[in-house]
């Protein structure tokens, strides 16, 4: 039996709250126990210091996914950057060394939402979150300063190969990601996502 693929509107967008974090009690994730642990043991003690913001997904009334959301930048200088980045270069003047992000400090769907689990029921949650990132990105570039969104894919999932999918680019060269990818202490490859969908 195929996998039912979700919409937009079946999702309901959350930021954690003190009135919603008993949802994440009964978040689980097969795939990555690091990000649900996350969830249930430092997401809101992060928002409580303004360190990063979560938001919570929900499918008919059950917890199905999170994002946690901060500010980064997006180097331009370092030894290993990925030839497209100087395109961010051309755009001014004067040199910059970075350019403003909305980074995805971690993003998890529960297993009955995770289409690489075969008994998995639902498939399309990543990609409506993601979605709804992008549209916090825009609305964050409409007020200040962002222009990229950026990730550290987790090599151990394969999220890397779903980024790309969505439109991701390595930041770093070609060979320096062969070699980040066959590092065993190496845990996350650098990515990034130009909102304005310039640098593809």
């Amino acid at each position: 039996m195929g996998k039912i693929e979700l919409k937009l509107e079946d999702i309901r967008v959350e930021p954690l709250t003190i009135n919603n974090q008993f949802h994440i009690k009964s978040f689980y994730s097969i795939v990555c126990r690091e990000l649900e642990d996350f969830l249930k043991e430092n997401a809101w003690k992060e928002q409580e210091i303004d360190y990063s913001k979560t938001y919570l997904f929900f499918h008919n009334g059950i917890l199905a996914g999170y994002a946690t959301l901060l500010t980064d930048k997006q180097s331009l200088k370092h030894d290993h950057s990925h030839p497209s980045l100087a395109t961010f270069q051309d755009k001014v003047d004067k040199p910059y060394s970075s350019v403003p992000a909305l980074k995805i400090g971690r993003i998890c769907v529960a297993d009955n939402y995770n289409s690489q689990l075969q008994e998995a029921q639902y498939s399309g949650l990543g990609t409506i979150m993601f979605t709804v990132i992008l549209d916090y990105a825009k609305s964050l570039a409409a007020k200040v300063g962002c222009r990229v969104i950026t990730s550290h894919s987790k090599k151990s999932t394969g999220a890397h190969s779903w980024y790309l999918k969505l439109g991701f680019q390595f930041s770093n060269k070609e060979e320096k990601v062969k070699e980040l990818l066959a590092r065993e202490d190496c845990a996350s490859i650098p990515m990034f996502y130009d909102i304005r969908r310039i640098v593809i």
